[in-house]
């Protein structure tokens, strides 16, 4: 006789088991984001997440065993306890590792050669950044360039000042520009951003080079002066057409950054607050050598943004990674019954957790870890709110019963009064 039943408990826990993992993860992530191969980070995000969620649903059954019924509760707990590490966080950490190298992998070889600086240099800058940090990481930023880049540096108050036209990045004009941006003068003036990208993207397409794509790096305290709002379609539409990125740097704590959020948004850049001028060194080179950076979780970098073979790419390899994660749980309790409706389960978790992620990055950008939140709770909650068929007559079925043969299973099978212990 056959039972269509969920376990309550287990969806609480093993939701409850994915916000753990998503700590655990999330820590890992904002510590070795920029320092981890990719694929190793990526496989350690997924492992982690699997093992919480595995392990709560084995401490669900254990106080509730309405799927897998007392029998394994009695024999088998302590074997599924083994088989956790190499069903979730070993086979997740292959799987995740290998789906963020083929996501990972360029394959028309874009890269970003050309980067072009925008310094904001209006009267503001001297209370947001009075040591004139933001000179020392450009500084920084020119000097660790090798010579397949170039580079350009422009900086703008109520007009925009050329410093260094889009130059070969070789040790001369490295020296070269480092004494132009010794010799600027103290701030002044208002911020005309509009005319700081009109200016930019002239650069651009004046110096053009085949095989050759550029983003553009912006730094400000503010919104802008002048009349960019009213024409931000016109000024930001050649930006999307050429595909060239915009990463906007806000430096100030309370100053209103809608702007700076919204054209790197749009460009398909990333936005970088920084409340203290000391740390633009940090962010600068972040910026230089993982603009072209696409993680399954967070954000696409660059040239990729837009590309729909990569949004398509991600969504799958998320979804796949949820029924990995609902196979690998069933597996480890080696019950036959849970495994088509926790596959089905864990496909549909997948394709939502994947969705919200494409969806969130592509609308609010700098909202990743509520994104990561949400899919890590979809990946480990959906498969178990799908009802699956318990066999009350069958207790020995399993790759484990050959190992406890001399059991006597019949004798947890029944209770006293002889009615079926199966979690009723």
């Amino acid at each position: 006789m056959k039972d269509k039943r969920i376990n309550g408990l287990m969806i609480f826990m093993s939701g409850a088991g994915g916000i753990l993992g998503f700590i655990f993860s999330e820590l890992l992530l904002n510590a070795y984001k920029y320092t981890l191969p990719q694929s190793i980070l990526m496989g350690l995000y997924f492992g982690i997440i699997a093992f919480f969620s595995g392990l709560m649903c084995i401490i669900a059954e254990v106080i509730h065993p309405r799927l897998n019924g007392y029998n394994w509760k009695n024999n088998y707990s302590k074997t599924s306890l083994k088989f956790l590490v190499p069903c979730t966080f070993v086979l997740l950490f292959i799987v995740g590792a290998l789906f963020q190298f083929i996501y990972g992998f360029d394959v028309n070889n874009k890269k970003v050669n050309d980067i072009l600086l925008l310094i904001d240099t209006s009267e503001s800058m001297k209370s947001t950044d009075p040591n004139n940090d933001r000179f020392e990481a450009t500084k920084n930023l020119i000097k660790n360039m090798n010579e397949e880049k170039r580079f350009s540096i422009y900086t703008f108050d109520n007009k925009v000042l050329e410093i260094f036209p889009m130059t070969k990045a070789t040790e001369k004009t490295k020296q070269a520009a480092l004494e132009k941006l010794e010799s600027l003068k103290a701030p002044r003036g208002q911020t005309n951003m509009k005319a700081a990208l009109d200016t930019a993207l002239k650069e651009i397409q004046s110096t053009k080079q085949v095989d050759r794509n550029a983003i553009v790096l912006l730094l400000s305290d503010g919104e802008d002066s002048f009349d960019l709002n009213e024409k931000f379609d016109e000024v930001i539409k050649p930006f999307q057409d050429n595909k060239i990125s915009v990463y906007t740097v806000g430096m100030a704590k309370d100053n209103n950054l809608k702007m700076l959020k919204k054209i790197s948004s749009v460009t398909n850049g990333n936005y970088y607050s920084v409340s203290e001028s000391k740390n633009l060194k940090d962010i600068f080179s972040k910026i230089y050598k993982y603009r072209d950076q696409r993680l399954l979780v967070d954000k696409r970098n660059g040239l990729f943004d837009s590309i729909k073979f990569y949004a398509i790419m991600r969504i799958i390899f998320i979804t796949l990674i949820g029924a990995v994660i609902s196979t690998a749980i069933s597996f480890m309790f080696d019950n036959k019954y849970l495994l088509k409706g926790f596959i089905i389960g864990g496909l549909v978790g997948g394709v939502t957790a994947g969705i919200v992620l494409e969806l969130g990055f592509k609308f609010i950008p700098w909202a990743g870890t509520f994104y990561r939140l949400i899919a890590a709770v979809m990946l480990t909650t959906i498969f178990t709110l799908f009802s699956v068929p318990v066999d009350v007559k069958d207790k020995k079925n399993g790759f484990f019963k050959a190992v406890n043969s001399k059991i006597n299973y019949d004798s947890y099978s029944k209770n006293a009064k002889g009615s079926n212990t199966f979690g009723e």
